[in-house]
């Protein structure tokens, strides 16, 4: 090993023991102060400034830490953030110093790119880290506007729906009990008409009142007026209805007598008026052939035919006029028969008395007894009355109990969801809502905005404003390594490397 002679022939000695802060910086800069003593006074400077370089990404690391914490977490303990800084500080500080301490100069290049890259790594997590929400919380008023336009066009979309179902609802139950008063009062119409009819039949039934023998009396008089009238016909007796059949029979006989002899008359007429043409040759009806004039074979059969309906005409005269003669004979019969009829009914009026008092009770027993079943009919309808208002009383209570219970479903719909939306737009939003705020405000336009060329380039100056950050912690994290690098192998790390 070569003597500090040898290497800084320049200096007269060994130097002094350091002090605390120069001791602090030799072990940031992951230097031995036994192999630093070595070395000369620029040398040493040259390690302190090394390890002063590694603050600075301790403290950005610190505040960054500090920064990210207290944003990121919805009001964190302050003691708890403090910790977490100072330790993620001290992780920073001691990867620097490791990272520095074990990179060498007279390495393999392999080596010095692989702790070169990852710090270069390490310094874009925690610049992004820092620059991400030191950028949300430039954003954070326009990320709140924009999320609480959006919840409020939520919140008034869903409030008008809900009011719109609770005006609905009310209109229903409005319904209902306009539809339960008018079944009411049909109930009670329908119910008073029935109780109406029926009491309008009781002071004609009461006042109906008989008197068997004063009915019985009248029933006889009126009787005796009826038989002095002149159109009065007293039942028909037996003998009487045969008389009556008898007459029907001589009727119908001299009807089809008459319409015979009005055939035959015919026959008559017809066969004369063909004998006739047949004499003079000409055409008839019972001989379409012309013929000489003359008597010959058909003339003396039309006369033949002729004889024998003279005859049957003078027959069907006899017969009619003896049927007639029948007919009156029993006319007369029928005259006397009514006449004895009228005198037995006369007669008979005394014994109907009996009947009519018997027909004076039935009818009184009736009138009774449609008395009696109109009041249980009264009865009744006012006790079904009272029970149909009774089930329309319940069917009304079960359904408003439908509409209660529609109403609670309907607020446990609508108003969780809008308390919650109110809560959430005087809140806090979470780290993930925040961060699609942050696109949105960055790369979309708002709803009420129209688009325009200057929206275009929005998302420039957003992100534009991150690498700003980015850039500066992303250097700032790495003021260490690039000091490593750009400073010359100096003695120490000569020392270290043949040590």
């Amino acid at each position: 090993m070569s003597s500090y002679k040898e290497i800084n022939p320049l200096d007269g000695g060994k130097p002094e023991f350091p002090n605390r802060l120069q001791n602090f910086l030799y072990w940031l800069a992951g230097a031995h102060w036994e192999t630093l003593r070595l070395c000369p006074a620029a040398e040493r400077e040259r390690v302190a400034v090394l390890g002063s370089t590694v603050l600075v990404p301790t403290v950005m690391a610190f505040l960054g830490m500090f920064f990210f914490a207290r944003s990121r977490f919805a009001e964190p303990p302050f003691f708890s953030v403090l910790f977490v800084s100072l330790l993620w500080a001290f992780v920073i500080l001691n990867t620097d110093r490791t990272l520095i301490a074990l990179y060498r100069p007279f390495q393999p290049l392999w080596r010095r790119t692989i702790q070169v890259l990852f710090r270069l790594g390490l310094a874009s997590v925690v610049s992004l880290a820092i620059a991400f929400p030191f950028c949300l919380d430039q954003y954070r008023p326009a990320i709140r506007f924009r999320f609480q336009s959006e919840l409020q066009d939520k919140l008034n979309d869903l409030r008008n729906t809900e009011a719109k179902g609770r005006s609905e609802l009310r209109e229903q139950l409005t319904k209902l009990r306009e539809s339960s008063e008018t079944d009411r009062r049909k109930l009670d119409g329908d119910s008073a008409k029935l109780r109406d009819g029926l009491a309008a039949q009781l002071p004609a039934l009461e006042s109906a009142q008989l008197n068997p023998e004063l009915f019985a009396d009248q029933k006889i008089e009126q009787e005796r007026q009826r038989v002095t009238a002149v159109d009065f016909v007293a039942p028909a007796s037996g003998a009487t209805l045969n008389i009556i059949t008898q007459i029907d029979v001589h009727k119908e006989t001299i009807e089809r007598l008459g319409k015979q002899l009005e055939e035959q008359q015919s026959m008559h007429r017809r066969l004369v008026e063909a004998i006739a043409r047949e004499e003079l040759g000409q055409s008839n009806e019972f001989y379409p052939e012309a013929k000489k004039p003359g008597e010959g074979p058909r003339l003396k059969d039309m006369k033949l035919r002729d004889l024998k309906v003279s005859l049957e005409l003078r027959r069907l005269e006899a017969a009619v006029q003896g049927g007639s003669a029948d007919l009156a004979a029993a006319e007369a019969a029928l005259a006397r028969a009514r006449l004895t009829d009228r005198n037995a009914y006369l007669d008979s009026l005394n014994a109907k008395r009996t009947a009519f008092l018997e027909e004076a009770r039935e009818r009184d027993k009736l009138r009774r007894d449609r008395l009696g079943q109109i009041n249980s009919q009264i009865e009744q309808a006012e006790a079904d009355h009272i029970q149909q208002l009774r089930k329309l009383e319940n069917h009304t209570l079960t359904r408003e109990e439908d509409y209660a219970r529609a109403q609670q479903r309907h607020d446990d719909t609508f108003l969780p969801h809008i308390r919650r939306l109110e809560g959430k737009i005087n809140g806090i939003f979470d780290p993930m809502e925040e961060t699609i705020g942050l696109y949105k405000v960055i790369f979309l336009p708002p709803p009420d905005m129209a688009e325009d060329a200057k929206l275009q380039y929005r998302w420039v100056a957003g992100v534009f404003q991150f690498f700003v950050v980015f850039g500066t912690l992303f250097l700032l994290d790495l003021i260490p390594i690039i000091v490593k690098l750009l400073s010359r192998a100096g003695p120490y790390d000569i020392l270290v490397e043949h040590s």
